[in-house]
């Protein structure tokens, strides 16, 4: 019976272990994330194809929220194979897994709508742009947390063609370069989407 006790004890700690919630807006910049790395075994190390910095990218997102937006392992339904909610955390390096903030795709039609209005309503101060038809952009310059928040949206669509949005979020820490590069001949996260938003950002 004691070494049913402690086997049952055992499953018990790795339970809470492996529930551990993690806030991705409460995470300090360059904390240091090696314990959540280790605890979620569904993160898997790679480089953001746009922005070029070192993250690890899960679609397991149940353990997951964006202040108190709990986010959903989701695949649009009748969608596409790349049509699912996907999560990039950041990190400083290949050698140091150092939070410099996370990219955050959904195509959760609802809970995309949630985690805006919640933006909007924690940070009042934002700019908008209207995509015309194709969604709405908006940024977020945050000094007190020493942020920027980037918000776009996009077109897809499913296998029976109807049109859906896709949304980016981007939570980074201000001043972050293409490829966390520190050559300041080298764009900000916020000069490369300037070039693509030039009415958001103006």
């Amino acid at each position: 019976m004691k070494y049913l006790f402690f086997i049952l004890m055992g499953m018990t700690i790795i339970s809470c272990q492996s529930q551990t919630k993690t806030n991705l807006l409460s995470l300090k910049f360059d904390a240091d994330l090696s314990s959540i790395i280790q605890n979620d075994k569904q993160l898997k190390k790679n480089q953001d194809p746009n922005l070029g910095l070192i993250c690890y990218t899960t679609s397991k997102l149940d353990n997951y929220y964006i202040g108190e937006i709990k986010l959903t392992t989701y695949s649009f339904p009748n969608g596409n194979i790349a049509d699912y909610n996907n999560l990039s955390i950041f990190v400083t390096n290949k050698n140091k897994d150092n939070y410099i903030g996370f990219k955050y795709n959904s195509v959760n039609q609802e809970e995309t709508k949630y985690i805006i209005n919640y933006l909007k309503k924690i940070y009042p101060n934002y700019n908008q742009s209207d995509t015309r038809g194709r969604g709405d952009s908006y940024f977020w310059d945050i000094p007190k947390i020493n942020a920027w928040i980037f918000t776009s949206q996009g077109i897809s669509v499913d296998k029976s063609g109807n049109n859906f949005f896709s949304t980016n979020f981007i939570f980074v820490k201000k001043g972050t370069r293409i490829e966390n590069s520190a050559d300041t001949t080298i764009n900000t996260i916020y000069d490369d989407y300037k070039m693509g938003y030039p009415n958001l950002l103006k």
